[in-house]
């Protein structure tokens, strides 16, 4: 394991090099994925979140309130906000979850009818939604403050503009490169069970994953699950 990391780490120097001398950091972010895709080798809904934060890290932390601090979890009113978003079936090929990430990136990076190329922002999220026995998931780019109240359009029909309206969300931190379902369904059911002990019933039709970090930050990564409580 450690050899496969020194072989990244001397891959990704040496990308960063290139990239210096070509002047495009998203050539070094999408090279960087391919590598770390055989590394962490992601799986469904988890392989989106370890594709979006294959970069060199986020330039900005989305803004919320902190509304009240639970035994181990947080209560936060998150603002409106708009979102690049491409849809998925939960049944979806690596493959396919691997194109979400290229389109989405290519839209940060100037595939929209302004042309214009904005930064990275976190998290980058997973919107898991339940209809029945049906499962949809959205991977979604949170857009840069400066172009929050007029995104770009995309040039890709498949990436939407979604408002994600105001919400109270529950949630805590936890570490860890999260890149697989099983992770992340893991620390939603601890998420649950911690908010059943607080008395707080959440909604189990809707859930959003949140991954804040580049994949070289090995300490002190930051992962939420985010659930709603029931009304």
């Amino acid at each position: 394991m450690k050899k496969r990391l020194r072989h990244i780490a001397d891959q990704t120097i040496r990308l960063e090099s290139e990239t210096k001398m070509g002047g495009t950091r998203l050539t070094t972010l999408v090279l960087v994925t391919g590598i770390l895709a055989t590394l962490l080798q992601p799986t469904l809904a988890g392989s989106l979140l370890g594709a979006f934060s294959n970069s060199l890290g986020p330039d900005e932390i989305i803004d919320y309130n902190v509304l009240q601090e639970g035994n181990g979890f947080e209560e936060r009113k998150i603002p409106s906000l708009n979102w690049a978003c491409v849809e998925q079936e939960s049944d979806s090929s690596e493959a396919d979850q691997m194109e979400v990430f290229f389109r989405l990136f290519g839209y940060l990076g100037g595939n929209n009818k302004e042309g214009v190329r904005m930064n990275m922002a976190a998290p980058v999220s997973i919107e898991y939604r339940k209809n029945g026995t049906d499962v949809v998931l959205s991977g979604c780019f949170l857009v840069e403050k400066k172009h929050q109240q007029q995104p770009p359009v995309p040039t890709d029909a498949s990436i939407k503009i979604k408002v994600r309206p105001e919400m109270n969300v529950l949630t805590r931190k936890f570490g860890g490169y999260a890149t697989s379902d099983s992770v992340w369904l893991r620390e939603t059911a601890a998420l649950k069970a911690i908010l059943t002990r607080a008395g707080k019933e959440v909604r189990t039709d809707l859930m959003y994953w949140n991954a804040y970090d580049a994949p070289f930050k090995f300490w002190n990564r930051r992962n939420e699950v985010w659930l709603l409580e029931a009304v």
